[in-house]
């Protein structure tokens, strides 16, 4: 049995694949930045020669962060709209002293957007 909603066979009636996952790639690289981020500062991993995967973490997270904050705008999926305010940790977090405590502040204060938006996406899901 096929089920129908708003007229259109199989698709859920909020959401959209593409946003979920988008939302989800892009808060999987927010857990890698900041996990990469720790275990620099804690001194797990030294960072040398290492730099720039840092700082590349941070660019493909804050890409993916930026286009999935875009779906409501080309797709149905609404959950996507959670990721705004993690744009403003985002654009503040490179121009926080990384030695000091505010970078990581900066870098958590962007954590509830991203749980707030996969917690929505698996809601429109159902």
């Amino acid at each position: 049995m096929r089920r129908m909603w708003a007229g259109r066979h199989g698709s859920p009636p909020t959401g959209s694949r593409t946003a979920r996952r988008l939302v989800t790639a892009a808060s999987v690289a927010y857990v890698a930045n900041c996990a990469w981020g720790t275990a620099v500062a804690v001194r797990l991993i030294r960072t040398r020669k290492l730099r720039v995967v840092h700082h590349g973490l941070f660019v493909v997270t804050a890409t993916l962060t930026g286009v999935a904050a875009t779906t409501p705008v080309w797709t149905r999926g609404r959950s996507a709209l959670f990721l705004l305010p993690a744009l403003v940790p985002l654009a503040v977090a490179p121009r926080t002293n990384p030695r000091s405590g505010a970078h990581w502040q900066v870098a958590v204060a962007a954590a509830p957007s991203y749980l707030g938006a996969l917690l929505a996406g698996r809601r429109a899901e159902r």
